[in-house]
């Protein structure tokens, strides 16, 4: 009864550390009832494969059933079908190879069987606890990398390293769980056949993950490289357009100069006609040049991201060179949450180039930039004049599909391409009274 009652407490523990170990894998919370949902189904899947005569259910039940649970635990998310086969694999594989290690190569150091292992409850317990308490370290030691590979998308430029670690790990399984299928069916030992497998694979493992790691950082090196770039090039465009500003203010300040002298001798002489004729000449002038559109870039000072507000900046000026009058509504600070700022900078310029290019085609040259926020979302906001009453709003979003010509589709489609990543984004686009309307609404999320 005591040996039973032990054998559950391990199996429990064991079940309980492995769900702990996945979930911290994939980063993901859950609540406490929705864990013990988890140990229970785990329990009765281990029941199923322990007990069933099916050759692929008793060999690789548990590496089907952790693949299920990575599917079913992202059913809410828009992660690749790579990634979710990552999360599934992975645990299982790195716990493994833990295991192994320890009774293959650990345990006879200390003069200790296998059957020892499977009959002392002193040393099954501890070395049931013992690989999971090193996998936890290992990913421990990669959090940050693992934390990154959660979020990368379908085109993510690290998805070849995704694709051939899923098939070194399916390779892994299958090599080893056919080995043990062999034994058990011919009595003969694979023993060594499999610790060489052990050795060679935690080499290629320790490799792989390591390559992943390198990747991962020259990925982030890179999208802060472009968001440096960025802001730089748009800063230059900024520069010169704050040298503009200053050239007017000094030229303004010289005018108000003169002005004050003539004033000061039509109110000497006490010649209202000088004083009418410097009001009508002069100071209504003014006005107008103090409220002309090169100072609404003041208005993007509620823009908490220094790269979106070195964009927007640079494409108002880009369209105001053009002719093109730009209107800006940010009524409040706004720091953009729910959505990577590399993808939404992304998605901005598309729509921004494209209403450029859009009003330039017309008589009433016009494009308007809102960005607003309430307690559910934040919404951007990019509209411009067209040269029709309506255009087509189902098609342009297909690669190779545009207004602006055959096979000049491409950046609407790459728009598509990105949003498709997140569930909490939504994009309306509307066409009517000579108008095209892009509108980004990111839920934020609890």
């Amino acid at each position: 009864m005591l040996t039973t009652l032990w054998l559950l407490f391990l199996t429990l523990l064991s079940a309980g550390l492995e769900i702990i170990l996945f979930l911290y894998l994939m980063g993901q919370k859950i609540r406490l009832r929705y864990f013990f949902l988890l140990l229970i189904f785990n329990l009765a899947f281990n029941f199923i494969y322990n007990h069933s005569s099916w050759f692929i259910i008793k060999f690789w039940g548990e590496d089907i059933y952790y693949l299920l649970l990575s599917f079913l635990l992202s059913t809410k998310t828009k992660k690749p079908l790579k990634i979710k086969i990552f999360n599934g694999l992975f645990p299982d594989i790195l716990n493994n190879l833990s295991l192994r290690l320890i009774t293959f190569f650990i345990f006879p150091f200390f003069n200790i069987s296998i059957t020892d292992y499977k009959s002392s409850l002193l040393i099954s317990i501890p070395s049931s606890i013992a690989p999971l308490c090193l996998s936890f370290l290992f990913i421990k030691l990669f959090k940050e990398s693992f934390t990154i590979l959660q979020k990368q998308k379908s085109n993510s430029p690290i998805q070849h390293i995704i694709i051939v670690a899923n098939f070194f790990m399916f390779g892994y399984t299958l090599l080893l769980q056919s080995l043990m299928y062999l034994e058990n069916t011919t009595h003969s030992s694979t023993l060594e056949l499999r610790k060489l497998c052990v050795v060679i694979s935690l080499v290629l493992f320790f490799i792989m993950i390591v390559f992943l790691e390198r990747n991962i950082r020259e990925m982030i090196q890179g999208q802060l490289d472009f968001q440096k770039n960025l802001q730089l090039e748009n800063l230059y465009t900024y520069n010169k357009h704050i040298e503009c500003l200053y050239n007017s203010v000094r030229s303004f300040r010289h005018d108000y100069s003169n002005l004050l002298v003539t004033l000061r001798l039509g109110i000497d002489k006490d010649d209202m006609d000088i004083v009418k004729e410097v009001y009508d000449s002069v100071l209504q002038e003014s006005d107008k040049r103090l409220n002309t559109r090169n100072f609404d870039l003041a208005r993007l000072v509620n823009i908490q991201d220094n790269t979106l507000k070195s964009l927007l900046s640079a494409k108002v000026l880009q369209a105001e060179e053009e002719g093109i009058e730009a209107q800006i509504s940010i009524p409040e600070p706004i720091h953009l949450i729910g959505m990577e700022i590399l993808d939404f900078i992304i998605v901005t310029s598309i729509f921004l180039d494209n209403a450029i290019e859009g009003a330039i085609q017309t008589q009433n040259h016009k494009i308007t930039i809102s960005f607003w926020e309430d307690h559910r979302s934040q919404l951007l906001s990019i509209s411009n004049t067209i040269s029709e009453e309506q255009t087509e709003t189902k098609t342009i979003f297909e690669r190779g599909v545009s207004n602006k010509g055959r096979e000049r589709g491409i950046g609407l489609a790459n728009v598509t391409e990105i949003l498709d990543n997140y569930i909490n984004v939504n994009l309306e686009t509307q066409s009517n009274n000579f108008s095209f309307t892009q509108q980004l609404t990111i839920t934020k999320k609890a």
